[in-house]
């Protein structure tokens, strides 16, 4: 019975949204079918906001030619087109040297088992997810993600990560990938150049900013922002968090991360 209804609130859950705006609430499990086989030895549990489900359990069903071990203290999974691990504790999944935000976390089980969210683990393989008939179901349906050499363009990561580094090194990862979202939102935006190198360039913006060496927190954030993780959605400009500036007094304040501020 409870497992029945624990199965409902996480359906309940997944049917508002896989990994946004689910219900706040721990242990609640469904089963896990890939390609139209349940699986027996692990299941999908809700944490907070965010289904996670098994590194191990889901990697081998959707690719039984994966070897997975464990290698310096994270669990490595390795195929002829991929290299993927995940680290519990930290904030990202790589596969193929691409970063997918996890902003709770790699978490693990009480049975020692890595737990990666659903969705970060169907993106990274190249599959798709599903909620179908009480179960959340992955189906095989293209390629793991292409080689981050491939996918980033190495000079925007560069002049990203130096501007992460110039205005937030000091600051944990959020604050850090929440810099680097008020210059690609610009970028995004019609009001902006459509570069980061001319975002970066515009007058009394950012002076200094590309000065700097990055340092590899930075780096990383900036790759995270380059594959869609978002702190500060909307958010055009920053300052000291309580410091009054003109986007203070004149645009709508979005969210505060450690020391800064963030407007839109």
């Amino acid at each position: 019975m409870k497992k029945r209804f624990s199965c409902a609130l996480l359906g309940l859950a997944l049917m508002i949204g896989l990994s946004g705006h689910a219900l706040a609430a721990e242990d609640i499990t469904a089963p896990v079918v890939v390609d139209g086989v349940e699986q027996t030895n692990f299941c999908a549990t809700q944490y907070g906001d965010t289904t996670y489900t098994s590194f191990y359990g889901v990697t081998l069903a959707l690719r039984p030619d994966a070897v997975i071990t464990w290698e310096n203290n994270q669990l490595v999974a390795r195929a002829d087109d991929f290299t993927m691990y995940a680290r519990i504790g930290t904030n990202f999944l790589v596969i193929n040297d691409r970063y997918l935000y996890i902003p709770d976390g790699v978490k693990v089980d009480d049975t020692g088992d890595t737990l990666v969210p659903t969705r970060v683990l169907a993106t990274a393989l190249g599959a798709t997810i599903s909620w179908e008939n009480g179960n959340v179901t992955y189906t095989a349906a293209g390629t793991p993600l292409a080689s981050g050499s491939t996918y980033y363009d190495a000079a925007t990561v560069d002049l990203l990560a130096r501007v992460i580094t110039h205005e937030s090194g000091n600051q944990p990862l959020e604050g850090k990938i929440a810099v680097g979202n008020v210059i690609l939102n610009r970028v995004a935006s019609p009001s902006f150049p459509n570069t980061v190198a001319e975002v970066l360039s515009q007058p009394n913006q950012f002076p200094g900013a590309t000065d700097c060496v990055a340092n590899s927190e930075s780096i990383l954030a900036a790759k995270l922002c380059l594959e869609g993780a978002m702190e500060a959605p909307g958010a055009y400009w920053f300052n000291g968090a309580g410091i009054s500036c003109w986007a203070s007094n004149n645009k709508s304040h979005i969210v505060t991360i450690g020391g800064h501020s963030f407007y839109g």
